[in-house]
This record gives C-alpha cells, sequence and structure tokens, in this order.
C-alpha cells in the first residue's frame, strides 16, 4: 500500500498548471464604480476573487497569503497541490491525500489528531474537493488546520490551507470558504489597469 501512495504522489508531482498563485491587483469598473481586486492569472486568462478590508493578501512562496486581520493568527494560504487532478479524489486515493495534508502541517504540531474529512465541500463551478480537518498543539496552543485540495481548473489542483487558534477557526474557516466561492473569471473589458 505503501509502495501505492508513493507512486499516486510522484504522478501528482509531475502534473504542470499554467495558473500563477501569486496574486495581481487591478482596478475594476463595476457599474460605474472602480474597485480594486485581486486576481490570478492562467495564461490569458484572469481570475479574480473578492476580498473584504479585514483580508490582506500578500505572496506565499507559489501561492498567496490571505490574512484575516481581525482574527488572531488566522489565515488561510492557497497553493499548487502537491498531488495534482490525476490523482482521482475516492477510496484508493484517501490515504495519499490524508499522507499529503500530514506534511503540510506545522512541523513544531504536537498530538496531531485527524478530527474529520469533508467530501466535496465545495460543490460548485463543477468543482471536486476533499478536506481534512486536524486538531494540534503548539507551543503558541492549540490550533485547529483545515486542507482543502480542490480541483479549481481543467487540470489544476490547489490546496486551500485555513489555520486559527481553535477558538477562532470556524469564523476562518467561513470566511476562507467564502473567498473561494467568489471565484470568478475576469472580463477583460471591465479592467481599468493593473498588472
Amino acid at each position: 500500500m505503501k509502495t501505492a501512495i508513493a507512486t499516486l504522489i510522484a504522478l501528482g508531482t509531475f502534473s504542470a498548471s499554467a495558473l500563477d498563485l501569486a496574486p495581481n491587483f487591478a482596478a475594476i469598473d463595476s457599474d460605474g464604480v472602480v474597485l480594486i481586486n485581486p486576481y490570478f492569472k492562467d495564461g490569458s486568462k484572469k481570475y479574480g476573487v473578492l476580498v473584504n478590508m479585514d483580508t490582506e493578501l500578500t505572496a506565499y512562496g507559489d501561492g498567496a497569503r490571505f490574512k484575516f486581520t481581525k482574527l488572531d493568527h488566522a489565515e488561510m494560504i492557497l497553493r499548487h497541490s502537491p498531488l495534482g487532478v490525476n490523482v482521482k479524489f475516492g477510496p484508493d486515493t484517501v490515504e495519499a491525500y490524508e499522507q499529503a495534508a500530514r506534511k503540510l502541517l506545522p512541523q513544531l504540531a504536537e498530538g496531531v489528531t485527524l478530527e474529520k474529512q469533508v467530501k466535496n465541500p465545495l460543490p460548485m463551478n463543477a468543482w471536486e474537493s476533499h478536506r481534512f480537518i486536524f486538531t494540534y498543539s503548539t507551543p503558541a496552543g492549540v490550533s485547529r488546520e483545515s486542507i482543502t485540495f480542490l480541483n479549481i481548473l481543467p487540470g489544476t489542483q490547489v490546496v486551500m490551507q485555513v489555520y486559527a487558534k481553535d477558538a477562532q477557526f470556524e469564523n476562518a474557516a467561513a470566511r476562507a470558504d467564502d473567498v473561494i466561492r467568489r471565484w470568478y473569471e475576469l472580463d477583460e473589458k471591465s479592467v481599468l489597469r493593473g498588472n
């Protein structure tokens, strides 16, 4: 079984994506009101998300960090998956996905417990996904973290990693889901300027 899991992870490692998760920003005309919206590039296409003033969006490695400023140490990291869409979600691959999720947890995490799994928590846009929710302790206290593998575009799988102190996790998780639900393709005609 471990050989099969290693093979699945290796298969995913070679999946390439044109989706650039480094955040960009553009002025958008929305019925005469100019808004500054973040977006991500996929070749010539641009995909926007809507964030409120309580969310700071910055680059993070090969992805993006959404920091929820009104919550204590709560954030979402959006990055490319170590597996990929060619590793289909199902009973035969759930262990490989769980192992990949555990590797994304902080190195200082102790007493890691898999609290629950959720099949397809983000069913909109014909997306497929699988979520793992963990509880663990660090020197800073008890935390919860969800790791969601999401097939966001044809041929592209990303990971949504949401972290917060135990008491604020549900709020952070709801905010993260709200951000990703607002994923949309930007209409070039509405973009006034941007990079």
